[in-house]
């Protein structure tokens, strides 16, 4: 199946790539030989060592049926254009059902718009309006308020600013589904915190902020290895 299309493909592949060729028979042409006419159109980037199938015409099933992926949307990755971003002088082509052509980044960026805009507007239609922006919801335990101000201005004073950046730090974590979190709980025995991301309920990454001193009081390791040592706190994983 898509006999031509794969001929065509095999063609650029010999013209263009280097090394690495055998990358296009072990995960390019597979998924072509069985892809159906609803899967088309997909943009092909291919460089001298590597090749990626960009499947722009599932675009919106991925989008309906995936909540990372609408998330993905409204934190500014349509999931493509990183791609194209990151290759910009490699030859990119549109795979339809009968023919593979050439086009130029912006052609292929509009092509992509021309995708992904209407899914996400049916999307809205059928489901009410995506979030106007996503952050990661921070959830502090055993810890009150008084005490973590006590901590901060404990770093104010000496000129730092680790404690409060480490926690707003995980503002900046990439929200993938509406139950993502990151739990943080205050140990006051080793003055340190420990911390845990959940989605959907399961636990993810897990770390520490730890902290290691001042300078009058000398650098602590507290059982966390800097590279480069620094006073204050730090985040460790």
């Amino acid at each position: 199946m898509n006999e031509a299309i794969i001929k065509q493909m095999s063609g650029i592949v010999a013209e263009v790539m280097t090394s690495f060729q055998s990358d296009f028979e072990q995960y390019d042409k597979p998924y072509i030989e069985k892809a159906e006419a609803c899967q088309f159109p997909m943009i092909w980037i291919v460089g001298t060592s590597h090749t990626y199938l960009l499947k722009l015409g599932s675009y919106k099933e991925f989008f309906f049926n995936n909540e990372s992926v609408r998330l993905n949307y409204v934190q500014g990755d349509n999931g493509f254009n990183a791609y194209l971003n990151m290759y910009p002088n490699d030859h990119i082509f549109i795979i339809g059902k009968d023919k593979v052509s050439k086009v130029s980044l912006e052609q292929a960026k509009e092509a992509i718009r021309d995708y992904v805009i209407p899914a996400v507007k049916e999307w809205e239609e059928c489901n009410g309006a995506l979030p106007k922006r996503c952050k990661v919801k921070v959830k502090l335990n055993n810890i009150s308020i008084s005490k973590l101000k006590e901590l901060i201005c404990d770093c104010e004073a000496h000129n730092n600013t680790s404690l409060i950046d480490s926690l707003r730090g995980f503002h900046r974590y990439r929200q993938v589904a509406s139950d993502h979190y990151i739990q943080v709980n205050y140990n006051p025995s080793y003055n340190e915190f420990g911390f845990c991301e959940y989605i959907n309920g399961k636990s993810g990454l897990v770390g520490g902020i730890v902290f290691h001193g001042w300078k009058e009081t000398g650098y602590q390791e507290n059982y966390a290895v800097q590279l480069t040592p620094n006073y204050g706190w730090s985040k460790h994983t």
